[in-house]
This record gives structure tokens, C-alpha cells and sequence, in this order.
């Protein structure tokens, strides 16, 4: 009953029309601003691909954290009247300088999605955008006042939280129903003995074949004499890599522009932040066989 809750609303929101058109638009704006070189490099360590794993679910405990300490600090101040005014003031802002930096990391992953996706992010970042404006209007009551616990900060704050909680269950929908900033191979094997995939002589120089081994799907490229094997989809967020390009030793996405090395298949550069499965290949009569790497 949950999921069908979820799903339900996810499409709603995702045909919106208006939703739609502003989050394209302004997706195609922010993915032109990046595209250029002196940008993009931000944009790479804002993903994460340095860190192993996307940044922006990480960061999300800081404002959330914070701020529910908040929310804590001020019911003990006025129902017990303890002094906490100056903890929840910290908790504030602490929330505040987390929910700027989780936002510039969310932006960077969110241009990188679908239309439905877009659509839904636009939304979990319109709540968690109005939120932060609401703890920022709560912050600035508690200065202006001496950093004291009373009710009219805590209500702005208690405001922020419910739609702050309405956005996380939004990006919690986007990566648990739509698949967002998800490793594409997760569960992708193969075989652990050498299996027969083609015949050397049908591999180009220099050209990408996707092959299925063992029902997985297999990139092979011939680079001299020598035949490398890695996972065919991109982990970031499953384009076909036989339709991207070579670039030295690694292999470009098409859609995103990220490499990986056809050596072992370990990101080269993002967005992705997740290697490729690697396999080992060797020649047996006129037959390439492949394994997964162990």
C-alpha cells in the first residue's frame, strides 16, 4: 500500500507539466554552465567519483541531523525551560552551512537524470530549498533576540522540518523507486571458469563489441595483441559503452562523459563513481574465452 502511495505520486508529479518544463530548463542551463572546461571540474568533485561513492547522500545527514537536534533543544527549552537556546541556535546554523553544500552536490547529481527523475528532484528540492529558508527566518529570530527559547523560532522551525521530512521521503523515492545515482552494476557477475564469446577475428582494432557472456553484458577491445574485457553499462547510470568512445586506455560514456580504464575497469573520471566489473580473457583454438576477474 506504501509503494503504490509512492509510485502514485511520483507520476503525478512527474506530469506536471510546468514542473517539467522548468526542471528541463533549468537542468539544460545548469548541464551547459558545467559542460565548460573551466566548470567541470567542480562538477566532477561535487558528484563524488574522488570519494568512491556520490556525495550529496551523505551530506544530507548534516542539515537533517542538525536541524532535528533543533527541534529536540527547543521542546526540552519550553517545557522545561532550560536554557538551550544557544545549542538550538547552533544546531541552526551548523544545519544551514550543511543544507548549502548538500544542495550544490544534489544540483550536480540532478542534471545528470531522466525527465520523470527531473521532475521528482525539482520537487524534493523546492521542499528542501523552502526549508532551508524557514530555519534561516528561525536562525535569524533567535539572533535577533538574544539566542533565547521561545515559541515564535521554534514554530518557523518546526514548519521547516515537516517539509524538510516531505523531501527526504521525495529523494529517498528517487533512489529506491527511480534508481538515482544507483551502481548499474551492482549485481552484474559472470562466469568464474572461461567461457566462449567470439571468434579473435570478428574484434576491429580499436572498436567496441558488446558480447554476452554467460548472460552478462561484456565490452571487448582489441588494442594490438592485446583483448580487454569489461562491463558493458555504465554504472552511473547504464548507457550502452559500445556506443562511446576510446580515449587512450578508457572508454567514454556517451551520455555522460565518463571514463573508464579498460585496464581494470576503475573510473578514470566521473560522474560515475563505481568501477566496471573486469574480466579476463585468453585465446583457446580460434576461440576468445572470458572469466570474471578474480
Amino acid at each position: 500500500m506504501k509503494r503504490d502511495l509512492t509510485e502514485r505520486l511520483e507520476s503525478a508529479i512527474a506530469k506536471t507539466r510546468p514542473v517539467g518544463r522548468a526542471a528541463d530548463a533549468v537542468a539544460g542551463w545548469l548541464t551547459n554552465a558545467f559542460q565548460a572546461k573551466a566548470l567541470r571540474p567542480l562538477k566532477l568533485f561535487l558528484n563524488g567519483s574522488w570519494f568512491g561513492h556520490p556525495l550529496h547522500p551523505v551530506l544530507t545527514d548534516i542539515p537533517i541531523g542538525a536541524w532535528s537536534l533543533t527541534i529536540v533543544f527547543d521542546l526540552i527549552g519550553l517545557v522545561t525551560r532550560a536554557q538551550l537556546g544557544v545549542a538550538a541556535g547552533l544546531t541552526t546554523g551548523l544545519g544551514l552551512a550543511g543544507a548549502l553544500a548538500t544542495a550544490a552536490t544534489g544540483l550536480m547529481d540532478w542534471m545528470d537524470t531522466g525527465p520523470p527523475e527531473k521532475a521528482v528532484g525539482a520537487v524534493h528540492a523546492i521542499l528542501n530549498g523552502t526549508a532551508t529558508i524557514l530555519f534561516a527566518v528561525s536562525f535569524g529570530l533567535r539572533w535577533q533576540r538574544g539566542w533565547p527559547t521561545s515559541l515564535g523560532p521554534f514554530a518557523v522551525a518546526l514548519a521547516g522540518y515537516g517539509l524538510l521530512l516531505a523531501g527526504a521521503y521525495l529523494g529517498g523515492a528517487m533512489v529506491f523507486h527511480r534508481g538515482v545515482m544507483i551502481n548499474r552494476n551492482a549485481y552484474r557477475s559472470g562466469p568464474e571458469e572461461f567461457v566462449s564469446a567470439v571468434s579473435p577475428s570478428e574484434l576491429e582494432e580499436g572498436k567496441p563489441r558488446r558480447v554476452d557472456v554467460a548472460g552478462e553484458p561484456v565490452l571487448l577491445v582489441r588494442s594490438g595483441e592485446r583483448i580487454f574485457a569489461v562491463g558493458a553499462v555504465c554504472s552511473h547510470y547504464g548507457a550502452p559503452l559500445e556506443e562511446g568512445k576510446l580515449l587512450g586506455d578508457t572508454v567514454q560514456c556517451p551520455w555522460h562523459a565518463s571514463r573508464f580504464a579498460l585496464e581494470d575497469g576503475a573510473v578514470r573520471e566521473g560522474p560515475a563513481c563505481a568501477a566496471l566489473p573486469c574480466y579476463e580473457t585468453r585465446i583457446a583454438g580460434n576461440r576468445l574465452q572470458v572469466r570474471l576477474r578474480p
